[in-house]
């Protein structure tokens, strides 16, 4: 019986040693972009997320070679759009 039961609590021990995060940090950064050189329209896109900021930014240009960027830090509420090049 003593036998049995030093078996049971070593792997009862073996089993609570080993604990598994599912909640990892979130850490990433991606960037994408499309260009259509017949119509000359541009379009790019960034985010990176370091745990709860989150950053992003994305451009465009159309027909007129316009560049938008707008960028958005999840925990600042202005957003920054800079417009370049040709503005009507």
């Amino acid at each position: 019986m003593s036998k049995i039961l030093i078996i049971a609590v070593i792997l009862v021990s073996t089993y609570a040693i080993h604990i598994v995060d599912h909640h990892a940090y979130p850490k990433y950064e991606f960037k994408y972009g499309v260009e259509d050189p017949h119509t000359g329209d541009r379009k790019e896109r960034i985010e990176v997320r370091d745990g709860d900021v989150v950053k992003q930014e994305y451009a465009w240009g159309e027909k007129d070679r316009e560049v938008r960027v707008s960028k958005i830090d999840a925990h600042d509420v202005p957003v920054h759009i800079a417009i370049k090049g040709h503005h009507y």
